[in-house]
């Protein structure tokens, strides 16, 4: 028996919003994930979409060293590199932007840096990349509308906290770059192109492209050792959950792939799952070529209290959620010997359960 993704239509959302927000919160309960279609964002936007993302990581090395990543910001350029001491290879690179390209608020500094694109880019990638956030806000935007109906909270209940207008939004849109593998490091069985973790944000909507496979979900009900990672941000990666079951959650044509994050799972009291997830490394069947993903990490602003009816979790922002597991994750990426790193990249999985795709009507 599989592992149950509902796939979720979003067609004639206004007069199916209840119906909607019963789906989205059965989901989001019991798996974490969920699939995404009629979302409304078109096909030749995504495809452009990714064309403009490989524009940005094919930049030269010492021009997107210009724009480091920051974890004052969570914008910037994240390179190969990044974890090699742990892994003895290159994994991942990621290009991070906000609606300020990658100025925009200094959550550290209490001060807004400003709009701040590179200039290597030009403007066309600028305005694509604003036009193309918004459009995947508006998506973000329904989808928090029908979880609030979903609870049976008032349908508006996150609109303010996720003005996407306002300098305190610290939302982000990313782009995911793995390497290509040889046939002879395939065959080397190599650890998690990306390892195991759950987002700290409240929702990440993840765009695919087919054959990109490699993303693999762990059960939102059934992981053990995880509520007390959601109950204090900074701990998340000196302890993980134990992980014995992964889903391959492989991309759906026509589809956007949906999670939920640490924040939401807070706000929600834990009824709604942030669950774990990785990309795992090219098998021999697998396209083994580079592989692109473009997430919208969404998060409320940052001055947002954050609790749930039942005060379950002690009250926290959103600059609380993004600096205290920041912090922690940067300072224990990159030493050899850490428990947190030996179970993200080499923890064995007992067995692999399917994904089940259920379409709702």
């Amino acid at each position: 028996m599989g592992r149950k993704i509902l796939k979720i239509s979003l067609h004639d959302f206004e007069a199916r919003k209840h119906e909607v927000g019963k789906q989205v919160v059965e989901a989001c309960r019991d798996t974490g994930f969920f699939l995404l279609s009629d979302h409304g964002v078109p096909d030749a936007d995504i495809d452009e979409a990714f064309a403009q993302a490989k524009r940005a990581l094919d930049l030269p090395g010492k021009t997107k060293k210009k724009y480091p990543f920051s974890l004052d910001r969570y914008v910037g350029w994240r390179g190969l590199d990044e974890l090699s001491s742990v892994t003895g290879n290159r994994l991942w690179e990621q290009w991070l932007v906000n609606r300020y390209g990658v100025g925009g608020y200094d959550a550290r500094e209490n001060d807004f840096i400003g709009d701040i694109w590179p200039q290597e880019l030009g403007d066309s990638y600028k305005d694509f990349v604003i036009s193309f956030q918004e459009k995947t806000h508006a998506v973000l935007l329904k989808l928090l509308r029908a979880i609030a109906l979903g609870l049976g909270w008032e349908e508006h209940f996150f609109d303010e906290a996720f003005d996407i207008t306002s300098e305190q939004n610290p939302s982000i849109l990313a782009v995911n770059y793995y390497p290509p593998l040889t046939e002879e490091e395939v065959k080397q069985k190599q650890p998690p192109r990306l390892h195991g973790h759950a987002d700290m944000d409240m929702l990440t909507i993840l765009y695919q492209r087919p054959g990109d496979t490699g993303l693999e979900i762990a059960p939102g009900n059934d992981a053990q050792n995880a509520e007390h990672l959601i109950a204090d941000p900074g701990n998340i990666w000196n302890s993980m959950p134990d992980v014995h079951e992964w889903t391959p959650l492989d991309p759906v044509k026509g589809c956007v792939t949906v999670n939920i994050g640490d924040g939401l799972a807070r706000w929600t009291d834990g009824l709604l799952k942030s669950t774990y997830h990785r990309v795992r490394a090219p098998r021999a069947d697998d396209n083994r070529g580079p592989r692109y993903s473009i997430p919208y990490f969404a998060n409320s602003k940052l001055d947002v209290v954050i609790q749930g009816p039942n005060k379950k979790f002690d009250p926290v922002t959103s600059f609380d959620l993004l600096s205290k597991t920041g912090e922690s994750y940067d300072g224990k990426k990159n030493k050899p010997g850490n428990e947190w790193q030996k179970k993200a990249y080499l923890q064995a999985y007992d067995r692999e359960v399917a994904a089940e795709i259920v379409t709702v009507a």
